[in-house]
């Protein structure tokens, strides 16, 4: 059982806004946390001992259940940043117990994690969770004697002094409000304004807008530049919008090979592989093919710089660190850990992409930089100094750039500029397991790490038999940069087309797509229970998504539901904050994606999920006896339509592109402009229109 003891504990009910502790306090009474607010330790001055400078014993509030998130591998915490479980359980000691398992693609459950939800005996909802300021990082642990702290850590040597952040709290009456209410907090303190931004303040990236393509999942780093060419000649030539590429990991000059032993000599592309440079890869750029990309990691390469590189005009600015494989000693250049070196070394490797011709970047790897300068001065320090060294350089050099291995709190509270960040594991291709576990990990991180950039679920492959329309589906709703990795000639353009415009503008939602309320506590890897999401489209529309994410999968179908009740969840993620979206008065129609079925929503759609599945669900709403559905033969059908007026006899579409159009009205409806009107049942009708004309308007009528 957890210690309840109130002694020694310090009452927050006064404090409004922002919260305070003397530095010496010991103690945390979660109990009396009311509201939203962040914690600051003002005047706190102290050294740290084994890295860590204060922990502080957690008094908790009677719990319902509770989802943590942490890594795998039970002593975990650094470099371990694409890897955030959400471990749902009835309580902290659950997930430590050894018979915790239920996701079977990990290990063990960490016991140090970043944040941590309850669903409280009370009903309501109480978020604790860790802050990453400019010196330091605090983080959860749950200890075997059922102890539960809050560490306020360095991981390095020198001594901390001044108002220090320890913890942003939120708790509400809904799951998804105390991430909101927490985020509020953060992002309006003085602490963090320079450091990151809402998500809805960034530039989004324009390559991002459009269809994408990724040589890792496919080739690793089996590239070359002959490989390359060759793909891209393909798909020049495939009728699949592809708009940009990204030359993933492969390309680099460097020593050694794969991620324990690879380091980079120069920012030149591998000499073997690429003999002329990145220059041929460039000329295969186009009309259609208009944007590059290039990968590298946070330390240059995986191991960071070869201490035998030939970047000798970095040289001022960088220092060994000196590291162990296995009973092998090795050797590891880094940016010296200060803002001047730091800014030096990221110009010039953000810099040397813009030289090559590349027009934006993906960074993997962040968060493993903390265990390089582990031991140092202050190893949080200059962690954050280099992301907020990233971020300038890529604001200066490049169109944008993608967070990889980032959802750590140091890189997450520090994306001051950028707008995507990767929020799970690596898809895989032919891999039921896995997908399971990207789904759920992409939607649920969203919850938090969407407050600040749009969440990247990732590359997948069109043709993957196992989940290639799934993920489709669930790239469309994450609002995110889409790209394939299917070698050219594998795409399946009958799944792709639907996410894109003919010439690869993705169709978005107004917000990413987080877990409807009744799914963020749910355990959706281990329960038969339909795990269910859901996104904002434009005109008042939302999409649903219900998931069989149960492993193994259950012999008989989930029973799964869309509600009336659902759709008020749908604008909660909206940045800036709207109100609350309301059932119209007249109620909603529901349009099923996969069968092409719907009609005016009930109190409930109810449907079986069997076997690994998901159904795909959009609401519309009816005004004046309307409602739009949009284009059936794009997923976010809503975001087809630029604008609708309704009125009792008559309904005015205008078209981003015209094309097919599904509408709602219990009456038969005609057309002057349609070439065929189709009966769908349930009031719905589809009518066919000229494709692509570019905000072509039409009038539908009520038949006489």
């Amino acid at each position: 059982m957890f210690n309840r003891n109130s002694m020694g504990k310090i009452s927050l009910l006064l404090i409004l806004l922002v919260s305070t502790m003397a530095a010496k306090a010991d103690a945390l009474d979660a109990k009396a946390l009311k509201g939203s607010g962040l914690k600051i330790l003002q005047g706190f001055s102290e050294t740290p001992e084994n890295g860590i400078l204060k922990s502080f014993e957690v008094s908790l509030p009677p719990v319902e259940s509770v989802v943590y998130f942490s890594t795998d591998g039970r002593n975990r915490l650094l470099g371990a940043a694409n890897r955030i479980f959400p471990w749902a359980a009835k309580g902290l000691e659950e997930i430590i117990s050894s018979d915790f398992d239920p996701d079977p693609t990990t290990r063990q459950p960490s016991r140090n994690g970043l944040q941590v939800l309850f669903q409280l005996k009370s009903g309501r909802y109480l978020l604790l969770q860790g802050l990453a300021g400019a010196e330091t990082m605090s983080y959860f642990q749950i200890h075997d004697s059922g102890k539960f702290t809050i560490n306020l850590a360095t991981f390095g040597k020198a001594r901390v002094s001044g108002d220090i952040p320890l913890l942003a709290w939120a708790e509400a009456s809904s799951p998804v409000e105390v991430f909101n209410d927490a985020w509020k907090k953060i992002l309006n303190c003085r602490k963090f304004e320079d450091r990151v931004a809402p998500r809805y303040q960034k530039n989004y990236p324009e390559p991002f807008k459009y269809l994408g393509w990724c040589s890792w999942e496919q080739y690793r780093r089996e590239i070359s530049s002959e490989l390359l060419v060759g793909a891209m000649e393909k798909i020049e030539s495939s009728p699949v919008p592809v708009r940009w590429v990204l030359v993933d990991d492969g390309h680099q000059h460097q020593s050694g090979s794969g991620m324990r032993t690879s380091q980079m000599l120069s920012f030149q592309a591998n000499p073997e592989t690429f003999p002329e440079g990145f220059a041929p890869l460039m000329e295969e750029r186009s009309d259609k093919i208009k944007w590059t990309g290039i990968w590298h990691t946070m330390n240059g390469l995986w191991q960071g710089l070869s201490p035998d590189h030939q970047l000798e005009e970095l040289d001022p600015h960088l220092i060994s660190i000196h590291q162990k494989r296995g009973n092998e000693d090795f050797t590891v250049m880094m940016p010296k850990d200060d803002p001047g070196s730091s800014q030096k070394f990221y110009n010039a490797l953000i810099g040397s992409a813009k030289e090559h011709g590349f027009d934006f970047v993906k960074i993997d790897n962040q968060n493993r930089q903390v265990g390089y300068y582990k031991g140092r001065k202050n190893a949080v320090e200059a962690v954050a100094e280099n992301a907020q060294s990233l971020e300038k350089a890529c604001k200066k050099f490049t169109d944008g750039l993608i967070n990889c291995f980032c959802v750590d709190l140091i890189s997450v509270m520090n994306t001051k500029y950028s707008a995507v960040s990767r929020v799970s594991v690596d898809y895989l291709l032919n891999h039921e397991d896995k997908a399971k576990s990207h789904l759920l990990q992409s939607y649920q991180n969203t919850l938090w790490v969407g407050q600040a950039v749009w969440p990247d679920h990732d590359m997948f492959h069109s043709c993957d038999p196992v989940s290639g329309r799934m993920m489709a589906v669930s790239k469309a709703v994450a609002g995110a940069p889409i790209y394939l990795s299917d070698a050219p000639k594998d795409f399946v353009p009958e799944l792709i087309e639907p996410l894109c415009w003919e010439n690869g503008k993705l169709l978005r939602p107004l917000a990413p797509a987080i877990p409807l309320p009744d799914s963020v506590m749910l355990s959706a890897l281990s329960t038969p229970q339909a795990y269910r999401v859901i996104a904002p489209l434009p005109n008042g529309a939302a999409s649903i998504i219900a998931y069989n994410l149960a492993n193994p999968t259950p012999d008989s179908p989930v029973k799964a539901a869309v509600r009336e009740s659902d759709y008020k969840s749908a604008s909660s993620f909206i940045q800036p904050a709207v109100p609350s979206w309301e059932i119209p008065e007249e109620g909603l129609a529901y349009y099923d994606w996969y069968k092409q079925t719907g009609g005016k929503l009930g109190t409930k759609y109810e449907f079986e999920l069997d076997g690994f599945s998901d159904r795909f669900v959009q609401l519309s709403p009816i005004k004046e006896g309307w409602a739009v559905i949009g284009r059936p033969d794009k997923y976010l059908s809503a975001a087809a339509v630029e604008s609708a007026e309704y009125k009792s006899k008559t309904l005015t579409v205008k078209f981003v592109k015209s094309g097919p159009l599904v509408v709602y009205n219990k009456r038969p409806v005609e057309c002057s402009e349609a070439k065929k009107i189709t009966d769908m049942g349930g009031g719905l009708w589809r009518l066919e229109f000229p494709k692509n004309n570019k905000g072509m308007e039409v009038m539908i009528q009520i038949r006489n």
